[in-house]
Order: structure tokens, then C-alpha cells, then sequence
């Protein structure tokens, strides 16, 4: 049935519409288009209440024109609507049983929330980062609907930097955890890819190397010729996922300048093979700085033996007098103190025992000068700064034991400390939470402690600090080893983590009995389920220590937040003690709102906590900005807002 006469008179009645239905009884094409449906109103009786509607519209004494004419017209709508036809091409072909066969991913979630979020991926703006970050927080699985990866891949390119890193880096975890994840976006990350582009470009190898490593070998090799400036570098880097690209970095190294000839050269140090570490070992003998630099990324075998080579023979030189502490030894023991991190093995236990026999023997003025010679303290996790020789090697044995545990370094971080103290008390405890028990770690923070009586009390806490803040517990009752890895070749910083030891409750004690706010920050953080089997009792322990320390300080606000997850329910005196030792005595009600919003307590002991802050701005002790007294008032009456 063609019913082509319903649509010319919907469109008709819609002109009158717009027109008026003044002049709507003058149109004489709408009465044409009542004509041309006059067959159609025989076939159907809908077709037949159409054109009864519409022919109201035009009679002389119709008493509500503009009434018909919106009952026709939603009449035609309705009509029209369902003669829609959806058609696609090709054979119907029945789903996979399994959803993990699919190979795109679709997530049933409303439009408002998926077009929101491809719209912050997309397009330029404020605002839209944080409305990213905070939807990944919550809803990562929205990020695994095909249509956001896509997005993400185009983020790669994104004006703001900082969404663009956001992208890459959840590409790659989406691509870890997902195998379709790689299947969706390799495509994309391949079109209209551009040799001679800029930092997306560069985070599309990124994450192609992450995800597909060697296999996309070919797609590396075809792109490197025409590449230049940091994609050229990126592309380079991805060379190193395979051995079969050997021969070639061989061969280009010579050809290359600036970062892209480094590059060549770090890769070159994470590979095996004969002619390449004959090339190093070369080129340690002619320049051992430079040698020293390109392997200070390397955890290979050869890396550590010519490392060995080179410190040994430096610290010989010093012990029998043929060195002198001038620039030239500074420079080249610094390197190697660069080179150190990340590297196992004989060798590099050969190198932390001489330098830990050597003691302070380097800890002397420079030549010419009264300053003592520093080096780079390569411990990126809890300070950048310099020390002098003797309390460098430690820290460095104590970050490559965090970067990955190690049983024959453990071991010899517990031999040093023996030996030389507690300059090595941090490496010891790092070795010791990774392959000891908590029994044992508790012994060794006893002994430390026990042999630390007498000595000033900032270098004890400071040890302690050093020793215990990598270890991260979370409310799930998960203990990790935590820190921070710097990856110089791409100039960015990661996390690493790894299982660690519970702690246990004489740890507790321990630390307790410090009373240091260095050593409450650890206690604060190793919070564990009181629900827990035994933890009841500690729990109540920790939370009364962490509430009478708060008691005592000048500033308590970073106590509030432990007690609360430590399960404390007293909070007498806190909110009262806080105010009243404020320097200015002077606070805003934003600070007042903040404070008894993380407070602990019941709702009545913070209702008296507010009570007796109000007190303090009646007898004139405390001075505010505008609106505290009405803020404290509201919340005495209403403590749960």
C-alpha cells in the first residue's frame, strides 16, 4: 500500500500550522492532499478518522479550529510512526555463547552518562578532567564499552596533558585485563598514525609496546625510517621487545644524535648477546662514565660485572692512595652510585661490601675545598637529596631491595647491618619484610632500637621512618611494600608494589613507645579490619594511643581521620583542645565545618565537642570570620549533617 497521500498531508497540516489557522481554510493544497487520500480512507478505517479530522480543520463553523488541526496532526504522527522500516545488510549470524568470545565490548548504561563521558574524552574545556578521573574511579567499567576506547585513543592527542597520560595509561590496564581491549584498538592505533607527529604519536607506540610487545614488531620496523624527534626515540625504545632487533640497533647506533643515539644504548643494555656487551665492555675501558650511564638501567648480569669492575677497582685506587677526592673521583664514583640500583648478584654484593668496609673513608673535603663530598641520593621514594658515601650505599641497597625482592640481597642488607649498624638498619628491614617473618621484624626494630639508646632522637626516628613508611596496609587487611620507580628513558615515575609482611602487634608497641609524629603517620596508615580475628584488642590499643597523642598536639586535625578508621568513638577534648591553641585564634567556619565533619564520636559527644568550641567565641578566646557561631549552633542542634 503506498502511502505516500498520509505524509504529503502531515506535511500540509504542519504549514498551516506554522501559517495559522486563519488562513488554513484557503489552502487549497491541503484540500488536495484530502482529495489524494480519499482511497486510502476506503481501505482503512484509521486512514477514514484521518481524513474526518483534517476535513473539521476546514469547515466553515468548526468551533475550535487550532484543536482539530493538532488532533489531525498527532493523529498522522502516531500513524506514521509505526511504518518505520530498520533494514541492514548480510546474514543474521547468532551471538557466542560466552560473552568473553565477543570481540568489542557494549555496556548497557544510560546515554546521558556515555555521551557525558565521550564528550570530556573528545573535546576541549575546563572542567572535563576531573569529571574523567572521577568516572574511571568509580565506573571503570564503563571504560571497557568499545565506543570509550575509542575515545580514549583519541585523548591520546588531547590538548591537556594530563588527560592525554590519563589515556595511555588506561588503555594499557583495560589491554592487561582484557585481551579485546588490544583487539579494539589496535586498528585505531595504527590509522592515520604519523612518523613525524608529536607526543600522541608517541603515546600510540606506548601503548602498543605495553600491550603487544614483539608482535608489533613489523608495524615498528615499517614506521622507523620516515620517524623523527621523540617518535623516532619511542620507536627505538620499542625495538628492545625483540632479541631479532639486535643487529640493527647495532648498526643504526653510530647514525643516530642526541636522545635517539641514548636510546640506542639503553635498549642495546637490555639485550644478550656476545657483540653487545664486547661493545660495552669496549667502551667501559675508553669512557666508563659513559658506559656507566647507558647500564644504569640494565639488571642484566654483564651490566653488574662491568659496574663491579669499574667501582672496585675506583675504591682500591682510594684505599692505597692513588686516587685523591678531586673532581674527577667525585665524578666517577657518583656514576657509579647511579648505576648501583637495580642491580643482583655476586657482583653486586662484591660492591656493597667494600663500600661498607670503606665506611666514612669517603666522607672527606673535596680537594681545595672545606665541603664534604655528596652524592645524588638515587632513593627517589622518600628524598632527592644529596648524603655523603657512607649513608648513600645503604639507601641504595634498601630501594633495589623495594624494587624487587631479592633473598641474596636481603640477606647481605642483614649481614651489613650486623656488622656496621644502623646506617643499614633500612635495607635490613626491607630485606627483612620480604622474606622474613613478622616475628622477625619485630626483633630487628628491638635491636635497633636497643643499640640506638643514647643517639640523638632525629636521626632514630628518621631510621625508623625510613624503614617502616614503604610498608601500606589497606582496610582489606593487605600489606604492601611500596615505592616509587623512575623510568629516565621516558622521563615518567611509577609505582611499584609488591606482598609484604603483616606487622606484628609488639610492632605496635614499638612504635608506640616512640611517641613521634613520624612514627603516628605509619601507625595511622597500617589500619586493619577490627571485624578481624585478634584485631580487637590492637585496634583499641593503636586508637586510645593515636586519641591521647591528639590530645596533646598543637594541630590534631591528622589524627581525626585514623581514629575514625581505627573504630575510636571518643573524641572529648579534641575539637576543644584544636581551637583553643590556635596561634591567631582565629578560624573561618569553613575550617569549622571541615574539622567536625571528619571528627570521631558519637553524635552527642560532638555535639558537646561543638558546645565547648562555642564557649571558647563566647568568652572572646576564639575569634572567627562570619558565620562560625551560626555553623556551630546549626550543628549542636543537627550533629549527623
Amino acid at each position: 500500500m503506498d502511502i505516500t497521500p498520509v505524509y504529503e498531508l502531515r506535511e500540509r497540516l504542519k504549514v498551516g500550522a506554522v501559517a495559522g489557522t486563519g488562513l488554513i481554510t484557503e489552502d487549497f493544497r491541503l484540500r488536495r492532499a484530502l482529495e489524494n487520500l480519499a482511497p486510502l480512507e476506503k481501505a482503512s478505517p484509521v486512514f477514514a478518522r484521518i481524513g474526518q479530522l483534517a476535513r473539521a480543520v476546514l469547515e466553515e463553523n468548526c468551533p475550535d479550529r487550532a484543536g482539530a488541526l493538532l488532533d489531525a496532526l498527532t493523529l498522522v504522527d502516531a500513524v506514521l510512526c509505526t511504518q518505520g522500516v530498520v533494514d541492514a545488510g548480510g546474514e543474521l549470524r547468532p551471538l557466542p555463547a560466552e560473552k568473553e568470545e565477543l570481540p568489542l565490548s557494549v555496556t548497557e548504561v544510560p546515554y546521558s552518562v556515555l555521551s557525558a563521558l565521550l564528550d570530556a574524552l573528545c573535546r576541549s574545556g575546563s572542567g572535563r578532567y576531573s569529571y574523567v578521573v572521577e568516572l574511571r574511579r568509580e565506573h571503570p567499567e564503563l571504560f571497557q564499552d568499545y565506543r570509550v576506547q575509542s575515545a580514549l585513543v583519541a585523548a591520546l592527542g588531547a590538548s591537556y596533558g594530563e588527560l592525554a597520560e590519563n589515556a595511555a595509561e588506561w588503555l594499557i590496564q583495560d589491554g592487561h585485563s582484557s585481551p579485546h581491549t588490544w583487539e579494539a584498538i589496535n586498528p585505531l592505533l595504527r590509522k592515520g598514525f604519523d612518523p613525524k607527529g608529536g607526543k600522541e604519536m608517541v603515546r600510540r607506540i606506548r601503548v602498543m609496546e605495553e600491550l603487544a610487545g614483539a608482535k608489533a614488531n613489523s608495524f615498528y620496523l615499517e614506521q622507523l625510517p620516515q620517524a623523527a624527534k621523540d617518535v623516532r626515540t619511542a620507536l627505538i625504545h620499542a625495538l628492545g621487545c625483540s632479541q631479532e632487533n639486535q643487529e640493527l640497533l647495532l648498526r643504526i647506533r653510530a647514525e643516530e644524535k642526541g636522545n635517539n643515539k641514548k636510546m640506542v644504548h639503553y635498549v642495546l643494555a637490555s639485550m644478550e648477546g656476545e657483540e653487545v656487551w664486547k661493545f660495552f665492555r669496549t667502551l667501559a675501558e675508553k669512557k666508563p662514565r659513559e658506559a656507566l650511564t647507558f647500564l644504569e638501567w640494565s639488571s642484566r648480569e654483564e651490566a653488574t660485572e662491568i659496574l663491579a669492575q669499574i667501582f672496585l677497582q675506583v675504591l682500591d685506587q682510594w684505599q692505597k692512595g692513588e686516587r685523591k677526592a678531586d673532581k674527577d673521583t667525585y665524578n666517577i664514583l657518583e656514576t657509579c652510585l647511579q648505576t648501583l640500583p637495580r642491580k643482583r648478584g655476586e657482583a653486586a654484593c662484591r660492591c656493597y661490601r667494600a663500600a661498607a668496609a670503606l665506611g666514612t673513608g669517603l666522607d672527606v673535603p673535596w680537594e681545595g675545598t672545606k665541603d664534604i663530598m655528596q652524592y645524588y641520593l638515587p632513593l627517589r621514594a622518600y628524598q632527592n637529596m644529596d648524603q655523603v658515601f657512607s649513608q648513600v650505599i645503604g639507601n641504595i641497597l634498601q630501594y633495589t631491595l623495594l624494587l624487587a625482592p631479592d633473598p641474596e640481597l636481603a640477606v647481605l642488607a642483614r649481614e651489613l647491618y650486623d656488622a656496621y649498624g644502623g646506617v643499614y638498619f633500612p635495607a635490613a628491614m626491607a630485606g627483612a619484610l620480604e622474606t622474613r617473618s613478622p616475628e622477625e621484624c619485630q626483633e630487628l626494630l628491638e635491636d635497633f632500637l636497643s643499640k640506638s639508646k643514647g643517639k640523638s632522637r632525629k636521626e632514630l626516628q628518621g631510621r625508623v621512618w625510613q624503614a617502616l613508611e614503604c610498608l601500606k596496609a589497606d582496610e582489606a587487611g593487605n600489606y604492601t611494600l611500596c615505592t616509587m620507580d623512575t623510568d629516565m628513558m621516558r622521563e615518567r615515575q611509577r609505582m611499584v608494589c609488591h606482598p609484604g609482611n603483616p606487622v606484628s602487634p609488639g610492632m605496635y608497641d614499638l612504635l608506640m613507645s616512640l611517641k613521634d609524629s613520624w612514627t603516628d603517620r605509619l601507625l595511622a596508615g597500617w589500619i586493619r579490619p577490627r571485624e578481624e580475628e585478634g584485631r580487637e584488642e590492637i585496634c583499641n590499643q593503636v586508637g586510645a594511643y593515636l586519641y591521647s597523642r591528639a590530645l596533646a598536639a598543637k594541630d590534631n586535625y591528622e589524627y581525626l581521620e585514623p581514629l575514625k578508621k581505627w573504630g575510636f568513638k571518643e573524641c572529648s577534648g579534641l575539637a576543644v583542645n584544636h581551637f583553643s591553641r590556635k596561634r591567631t585564634n582565629s578560624v573561618s567556619a569553613w575550617s569549622l565545618e571541615c574539622y567536625f565533619r571528619d571528627i570521631p564520636g558519637s553524635p552527642e559527644s560532638r555535639a558537646a565537642e561543638a558546645r565547648g568550641v562555642l564557649e571558647l567565641f563566647k568568652c572572646g578566646r576564639l575569634k572567627g570570620a562570619k558565620g562560625c557561631t551560626e555553623f556551630l549552633e546549626e550543628y549542636i542542634a543537627c550533629p549527623d549533617i
